[in-house]
Formats: structure tokens, sequence, C-alpha cells
């Protein structure tokens, strides 16, 4: 709509030129009256203070009147649409929405609002991770921001649509667009654009898995052999899984999985887990240690935890929130010289 009411603008300047133009060199008028007459002449107004006297000038004003009021209607007409269908609402709500999107920071870049990338977008919503969508098909991309997503209408694949959607500080993307060759190219182009980003990009042909990790996405996912793997296990293990399903899709249980980093200073490191208290003062669960990109399995109660290890911890929501707040707490010195945790 926006376009076209631009093309119409332009083509009504072009008719108001054109026409003072003509009628300053048939009729030789001054410019005022040449402005004057065209824009009586495209608007039916037609006082008749200004007479035509040639025949040349008789003939230019029929012209005129043909396309300057075809013209004249054509936009007044779209103004009207515009006006009538909220449009100058749409205008003022993507420009806000714009500068929403300018103000991010370490947010998700999703590109891609299928079946796969609307999951993801409900998904990260209710982890309350901030993200942006970039959607080409207009009817979707207006659907889901009347659901309250930030979206930009374009082409993932172009470098500008990515700078726009922020992502020089973005720290994540998803591609799930429907066509592989498509998810490898946006892939290059993200890591061009920004190499340390990190890419999760979505498969449907196995042999495009080599291609999206040689262009630099550092995770791919098969929704295929996700569900196929799903749907297995649901007739071996039908019990297990409807288990799984209660404890980690429940919204009423809200179980919930989170990576917790170990930083220089917690009251948690050099800590066992049975001495740090995690299980018994918060109810959070230990799964596993990433430590120097190697991955300790079900953890031992003597564990010690380190700087800079990765805790992958299973709990509640409120008792992963409570283990953050003890993670970050600082080891104070006493002024007797002993150390005392605030844990």
């Amino acid at each position: 709509m926006e376009k076209r009411i631009r093309v119409a603008f332009s083509a009504l300047l072009v008719t108001l030129i054109v026409g003072t133009v003509g009628l300053i060199l048939t009729e030789h008028l001054s410019l005022a009256q040449a402005i004057y007459l065209t824009v009586q002449t495209v608007t039916t107004v037609g006082y008749g203070d200004v007479e035509v006297h040639s025949n040349s000038g008789h003939v230019f004003l029929v012209f005129l009147m043909l396309v300057g009021v075809g013209v004249m209607l054509y936009s007044a007409g779209l103004m009207m649409a515009f006006l009538i269908e909220g449009q100058l609402a749409g205008v003022y709500g993507r420009r806000k929405m714009n500068k929403k999107i300018k103000q991010l920071e370490d947010h998700i870049i999703v590109c891609g609002a299928g079946r796969v990338g609307r999951q993801v977008l409900y998904r990260l919503r209710k982890e309350g991770a901030p993200c942006v969508l970039i959607e080409q098909q207009e009817d979707l991309a207006n659907q889901l921001i009347e659901e309250g997503f930030l979206v930009i209408q374009s082409d993932a694949t172009h470098d500008e649509t990515l700078k726009k959607a922020g992502i020089d500080k973005a720290k994540g993307l998803i591609t799930a667009l429907p066509d592989d060759s498509l998810n490898v190219f946006v892939t290059l182009t993200a890591k061009g654009l920004n190499p340390g980003i990190h890419v999760v990009a979505r498969m449907d042909q196995l042999e495009t898995e080599k291609k999206l990790l040689r262009a630099g996405a550092d995770k791919v996912i098969s929704p295929a052999i996700l569900g196929g793997r799903r749907m297995a296990m649901s007739i071996l293990k039908p019990i297990s899984v409807d288990y799984i399903d209660t404890v980690i899709h429940d919204h009423n249980i809200e179980m919930e999985m989170m990576e917790l980093k170990i930083d220089q200073g917690s009251c948690l490191v050099g800590k066992t887990l049975s001495s740090s208290g995690i299980k018994q003062q918060t109810g959070a669960m230990v799964l596993a240690i990433l430590r120097n990109n190697q991955v300790i399995s079900n953890p031992g109660a003597e564990e010690e935890i380190l700087q800079a290890d990765l805790l992958i911890v299973f709990g509640l929501r409120e008792q992963l929130h409570r283990l953050e707040g003890v993670a970050a707490n600082i080891i104070k010195l006493k002024s007797d010289n002993t150390f005392e945790n605030t844990f």
C-alpha cells in the first residue's frame, strides 16, 4: 500500500509539473496562473477566471483533463483506502516496532515462521528471550505482528535484512526456512556479517548437514529425525515418554533445564556437589558438568565444582532462579582472615 501511494503521488506531482510547463508554453501564462489553472483542471473545480485562447492550449487542457483527473482520482482513492483500512496506525506501529528492534541486544534472530519457526518463536517467548522474526510472506508476518512479535517482512538471505534485524548485536540466529539451500545461504551470510554469532540451522535432507556445518552452522537439527525418534520411543517406551512430557511440558509443573556458568569468585567454586548444598537448599539437580569441552554425565556427589564449569541443571523454575542467585554470591573475607561464603 505504501509503495502504491508513493507512486500515485509521484505521478500527481509529475502531472502538475507537466501541466504548469505546458500552459506556460501554449498560453504564455505566468507561473502562478499556470499552477492555478493546472490545479483547477486536475481537481475538476474550474472557476473559469483564467481563460484559454489558443487551439494548442485547448488541446493541451483536454489532455490534462484526461490524464490529470484520472491520476487525481486514483490518488484520492488510495488515500481514502489508506485511512479507512487503518494503514496510518499500521505505519506508526511498524515505525515503533523498528525502533524496538534497533534497541535490542543479545537477542535471537529467527528466519522463517513456518511450522517449525513458529514453534521456535513460542518457545522463545515462553523463556522470555528477546527475538526478532524475519518472514517474507506478508500475511504470515502481519499475523505474528498481531500476536506481539517483532517482525521484519523481508528476505532473510539479504545482507540488509539481517543488518536491520541487528545481527551485529545478536547472540544467536535460528534459520528454519523450508528450503535447505536457503538455510545454507542464510548461515553463510550471517557468519559473514557476524562471525561470532551462534547459528542453529534446520535441515530436511541428510546430505545437507555437512554443507550447513561447512557454512558455519554451530548446530544442525532435522525436525523429521527428531519426530521419528520420538514416535518410535512412544511405541517402545510409552510410559517413559509420557512421564517426560508431563515433567517438561506440563505448564502447572514448570520443570525446566538450565545452563549455569560458574564464574570466578562464585561461592560454589571448590566445593563438591554434596557440600555445595545445591540439591538440599534449592531442590535443583545437576545432570551434567561441561568442563574443557568434555561432558561429565551424572556426576557423583564428590565431584568438585571448578571455575568456568558449565552446570546443566534440572528443576522447577523457582528452584533454578534460586540457584542462579546462590551461584552469583561472592566469597567474603572476614576480619579474622577466615573465609565465609554467603550460601
